[in-house]
């Protein structure tokens, strides 16, 4: 997995990935650093199409209770388009037992991790 930016490791992250369903599909955007200015493409990833039943107490899952059938997180495909489009999620938030290999579920079917940008 690439490095953070010498001169952004060991700080906050002022970007954030966004992953979300849109229209049945699978998308994803960086934010950052101010919260209206996008920092990359809007990506797309696929359909979404693989469902799962959540638990609250499902890593990633801590910002919302959610219950019944929610779409997967295409986990390796974002951070690998991430990777390519200069980013890494935040190593601390990597770490995190508390979320899903640096990904929180924010709402039914959206995703976010903070990322920095990747040493050149």
């Amino acid at each position: 997995m690439p490095e953070a930016h010498p001169d952004h490791r060991d700080l906050p992250s002022l970007y954030r990935a966004e992953v979300g369903v849109f229209r049945g599909r699978w998308t994803m955007s960086v934010i950052g650093p101010a919260q209206d200015m996008a920092a990359g493409p809007n990506i797309d990833l696929g359909p979404a199409e693989h469902f799962a039943t959540a638990h609250p107490d499902d890593p990633g899952r801590y910002l919302i209770a959610v219950s019944g059938e929610v779409p997967v997180l295409p986990r390796e495909e974002a951070v690998q388009v991430l990777e390519e489009h200069g980013f890494v999620v935040e190593v601390a938030a990597r770490d995190d037992t508390r979320t899903d290999h640096g990904w929180t579920q924010t709402t039914h079917a959206n995703w976010t991790a903070p990322c920095q940008p990747i040493a050149p």
